[in-house]
């Protein structure tokens, strides 16, 4: 199911009414029940999956918790198996096969081998199960924290719970069962400003995602379906568009997910933090998909040794971490060589901070806003280049968008799409709200003898006046979408 569809319009106030009104004794249960008809919806018998899997790891908790100290390893590895197993087996099985068939055709067509230059690949018939990795990583998360100490949950629904809650089910963000086992025990009772946060993120998420991502999707798809075809500037208009693309996509999606959370009184972790103000790489990662970099950091990069060990076993532990990140989002060998990419770039960056701060000239313009703002400038050009990477169909389509970076040509075609859209006065009603949340702020410490202070408070005790202002802002929505609603792009990971 959708956030942006009219299916989850009519089931997600359904479900608010449901939870609100029924005794409080059936609200665990509801929640529990939405989740999997929301899951369901799209194959049912991929419910079969995750609760499989919630069963499981919900019996290796207990067990790794129960066992003595010496034995709750082996459990450990054998979860660990299963769970990544599993993952491997729906998201990387085809990859595997079809990367060593095209390794065995290279090699079978100089050496005459019959029929390998025509035959076909042996790949399976696999259909990805839609948030698999997101909630492979909660279960890994879950019985590796019960090893290191954490107290397991006992309750099995609250344990399902927790694998299949809805807003946070198939993009994240990445829960921790720890923060989210608290709320559950929460005895919650509704709260105005929950709903009307709620609200706001989901209303938020919604134009990110309809308004701008998926109009500026329109204008991305138009270069990459034909890189040979564009010029100079529409190239970095392609580029650069597509970076924001998928900003407003993914945190568009994860707005709707907290919005959809707080509606019920839960709060699932932020995924961003003005990503595109980073001066470096280190910085960007720990503003963008912070619920993945954190658990990268914590299950893979920490045991791998962190930074322990040396400089030299820091770099290679980035590097094989950002690797497998990359490997993550897709199986695709783009996807990998995305994630070397940035992990050089990580290593690099650290190289050059560490250069900086030994050099004196260097180290007194370091405090200067230009350093900062020079530093913001070139990340932003890295996120381009890896974004035409992670964009691109392959490696050559990518080559080819990057020479028309640099390569002058004569443009038109993009710039014609960009002209004609909604993008460019989407950006600047997106602009103003930026503004608004700037300096909202200050204008709540007003003494709210002003009009701008009293407007804001009656705006906020006004229930008719939210109602109107949900209602405006829903048809500013529909009239700036496309016609054809288009999937959140994290869904295919």
């Amino acid at each position: 199911m959708l956030f942006n569809s009219f299916t989850y319009l009519l089931f997600l106030p359904l479900v608010v009414l449901l939870y609100w009104f029924l005794p409080r004794s059936f609200g665990k249960t509801l929640l529990l029940v939405a989740s999997y008809v929301f899951y369901m919806h799209w194959m049912p018998a991929y419910g079969l999956l995750i609760l499989a899997l919630t069963v499981v790891n919900y019996a290796l908790g207990l067990g790794i918790a129960k066992r003595p100290e010496g034995k709750k390893k082996s459990l450990l590895l054998w979860g660990l198996v299963l769970n990544l197993g599993c993952l491997c087996f729906f998201k990387y099985a085809n990859f595997l096969v079809d990367s060593f068939w095209q390794l065995f055709k290279l090699v079978g067509t100089p050496l005459h081998i019959p029929g390998v230059d025509v035959a076909h690949s042996p790949a399976l018939s696999i259909i990805l199960p839609l948030g698999i990795s997101f909630f492979t990583f909660e279960f890994i998360h879950y019985i590796t924290d019960v090893y290191r100490g954490s107290a397991p949950i006992r309750n099995f629904r609250d344990f399902a719970l927790f694998a299949a809650f809805f807003p946070s089910q198939i993009a994240g963000p990445i829960k921790r069962f720890q923060d989210f086992v608290k709320q559950l025990d929460h005895v919650v009772k509704f709260d105005w400003d929950n709903f009307n946060q709620g609200m706001f993120l989901i209303f938020q998420g919604l134009f990110k995602k309809v308004v701008l991502g998926d109009n500026i999707g329109k204008i991305v798809n138009a270069g990459f379906n034909d890189p040979a075809g564009v010029g100079t500037l529409d190239a970095w208009i392609v580029v650069a568009g597509f970076t924001y693309q998928i900003f407003f996509d993914f945190s568009g999606y994860t707005d709707i997910g907290r919005g959809s959370a707080l509606l019920f009184g839960f709060k699932v972790p932020e995924n961003f933090n003005w990503p595109f103000l980073a001066a470096n790489l280190t910085d960007f990662w720990r503003r963008w998909h912070i619920s993945l970099s954190t658990w990268l950091r914590d299950y893979l990069f920490i045991p791998l040794g962190g930074s322990r060990g040396g400089a030299w076993k820091t770099r290679r532990n980035t590097m094989t971490t950002m690797v497998l990140g990359g490997l993550w989002h897709g199986a695709a060998w783009h996807y990998v060589i995305w994630g070397a990419f940035h992990g050089t770039g990580l290593v690099l960056s650290k190289e050059w901070t560490d250069f900086a701060a030994r050099v004196p000239v260097l180290n007194r313009l370091r405090p200067h806003p230009l350093w900062h703002w020079s530093g913001v400038a070139f990340t932003t050009f890295f996120l381009y280049m890896a974004g035409t990477i992670f964009r691109a169909d392959g490696i050559p389509q990518a080559l080819v968008m990057v020479q028309k970076l640099f390569v002058p040509a004569a443009s038109g075609q993009v710039i014609r799409l960009l002209i004609q859209s909604t993008v460019p006065a989407s950006l600047v009603v997106y602009f103003i709200f930026l503004f608004w949340q700037k300096c909202e702020p200050q204008l709540e410490k007003a003494d709210g003898k002003g009009l701008v202070a009293g407007s804001i408070d009656w705006m906020k005790t006004s229930i008719p006046l939210r109602a109107v202002g949900y209602a405006t802002v829903a048809m500013v929505i529909l009239g700036f979408a496309p016609s054809e609603v288009a999937p959140f792009i994290y869904f295919q990971f």
